[in-house]
């Protein structure tokens, strides 16, 4: 049992004290919960009610904002998993106060339990503590070394992301150093949404080569990026239709940028382009003639991408063989679904319905299974998971080591299965 109070109590205060420890002793669950959930229990019942045998009753001690900082330092090392996410959040929660806290004693203890937490066996936990203290916009420096740049260097993406992308805690020369040292995949990503980047973060990015994280860096609006920077991505995009939509839009374009982008992007890009009013008079001129010089090649562009002329110009390109990875890859960076739609099924031989199935879904093996149907890469796979289906950095697929499919040829071909039964067929065999 817990150690006596060292204060002198009343015969009352005794008699509420005696009271407690007896309740806390006993076997009856509801009267054990009633006190650990109880604000006013005294903080020796409540470290005692921490090494319950019950698992409710020391989540509910967990939960207490009047349970002793020990308590919660003995919790933090709790075997449940919902015992150690509850401390989490409540601790986490004190944070914010943590800089005025004048007891030294009581600043380094609370430290100590969230680095503890930060170090946790489980994904979860540790996730639980990164969502908590994300956005926590100041904090001892101790607890910033060695709890908020601990969770930011994590290898799972859960306990990274929220903190690489929301903290204003974390230093740029330690994003940079995070960046050159080939985080989880996502991270990049996470870093590029930061609500402000620095251009030395922004180069960081870009020089890592991740596509995916460069193309959320160009749409984050409060992202600085050099002008030769910019000069020099915009050189090297031709190919890489991921970043055709992201540079276009880009704030603050220059017109020398746009009168670059207009050589290589689609029409409906340049079409775009033209629309701006931050390029001037003279770009705005050569752009309106790019438009007129591709509409005098291609009539149909006019028409718009219509779920037919979209139909119509994959089934033209199929034909001609210039239904290509690359050309699908441009219309999935220009949002043209009818168009991508079509091709997949034109290369794939699969029915309309499959393939809406498997591009609807939100469901990432699907849409990777799509891909390899087609004979297309991984790396496009995880475009198309980004950008056609919404799914999120985190929940997508990604390529091996070597650049291949993370499923079996097995698992990939089961997908298709799934969404290429004749209910017809199965009705006569059921």
């Amino acid at each position: 049992m817990a150690t006596e109070p060292k204060r002198r109590m009343s015969d009352t205060e005794k008699a509420v004290y005696e009271k407690a420890k007896n309740v806390a002793a006993s076997k009856d669950l509801a009267e054990r919960r009633r006190l650990a959930e109880d604000h006013l229990t005294p903080p020796e019942i409540l470290f005692f009610l921490a090494e319950d045998d019950n698992r409710e009753i020391r989540q509910a001690v967990a939960a207490n904002t009047a349970t002793p900082r020990h308590a919660d330092q003995f919790l933090a090392k709790d075997e449940s998993d919902d015992v150690r996410s509850i401390v989490a959040r409540k601790v986490a929660a004190i944070a914010p106060n943590l800089s005025s806290e004048r007891r030294d004693s009581i600043r380094k203890l609370t430290i100590e339990v969230l680095e503890t937490l930060a170090q946790d066996q489980v994904d979860r936990v540790r996730a639980v503590l990164a969502d908590a203290v994300k956005d926590l916009p100041d904090a001892p420096p101790e607890m910033i070394s060695r709890v908020i740049e601990a969770l930011a260097r994590d290898t799972i993406l859960s306990v990274s992301g929220p903190i690489l992308e929301h903290s204003p805690l974390l230093a740029d020369e330690l994003l940079v150093e995070i960046i050159q040292n080939e985080p989880v995949a996502g991270a990049l990503s996470a870093i590029s949404r930061r609500q402000t980047v620095s251009e030395r973060v922004s180069d960081a990015v870009i020089s890592a080569k991740d596509d995916v994280a460069i193309a959320d860096l160009l749409g984050n609006k409060s992202a600085q990026i050099r002008e030769e920077t910019l000069d020099e991505l915009i050189e090297g995009a031709a190919d890489r239709p991921v970043l055709h939509r992201p540079l276009v839009t880009r704030p603050k374009l220059l017109g020398r940028h746009a009168l670059s982008l207009a050589k290589f992007v689609g029409y409906a890009l340049v079409a775009e382009l033209s629309k701006r009013t931050d390029l001037g008079a003279e770009t705005s001129a050569h752009l309106a003639s790019e438009i007129e010089k591709r509409l005098a090649e291609n009539p149909a562009l006019s028409e718009g991408d219509t779920i037919v002329t979209g139909r119509e110009r994959a089934q033209q390109m199929h034909e001609n063989g210039t239904l290509t990875e690359d050309a699908v890859s441009e219309a999935v960076s220009e949002g043209k679904r009818p168009f991508v739609l079509a091709a997949f099924e034109l290369v794939t031989g699969l029915s309309e319905d499959a393939v809406h199935s498997l591009a609807s879904s939100v469901n990432p093996k699907a849409l990777v299974a799509l891909v390899w149907k087609a004979g297309y890469s991984m790396e496009f796979a995880v475009q198309l998971q980004l950008r056609l289906a919404n799914i999120p950095p985190e929940k997508a697929l990604k390529p091996t080591e070597d650049g291949g499919f993370p499923l079996s040829e097995d698992q990939l071909s089961w997908q298709i299965e799934l969404v290429s039964e004749d209910p017809e067929e199965e009705a006569e065999s059921a």
